[in-house]
């Protein structure tokens, strides 16, 4: 919602605001959050950041309003994100966000 706002209250201005919806990345995000030992601390279900850093590019460059970065099963997830209620996702996320 503040990306939306955003891009309404610049559009005059002639500035683009592009909501990037990256989902868990390769980064030292996780690492310094001290989530090594959690689903997210695996490497392997983490985006490539240089795929997701292209798509958020590309998305700004086309003027997107927003756009999900990532592989298939991310912008999968997030289309059924949409239908899950609020206590069901907090619920996943938590056990994901758990130590393993």
């Amino acid at each position: 919602m503040f990306a939306e706002s955003l891009r309404e209250e610049l559009r005059d201005a002639g500035v683009n605001v592009t909501a990037m919806l990256p989902g868990a990345t390769n980064t030292d995000f996780h690492h310094n959050a001290g989530m090594d030992s959690t689903y997210f601390g695996d490497e392997r279900n983490k985006n490539d950041k240089e795929l997701v850093a292209q798509q958020g590019y590309d998305a700004l460059k086309n003027k997107w309003d927003h756009v999900v970065c990532g592989d298939e099963a991310t912008k999968k997830a997030a289309e059924d994100n949409r239908t899950t209620p609020e206590e069901v996702k907090a619920a996943e996320h938590a056990k994901k966000a758990k130590p393993q």
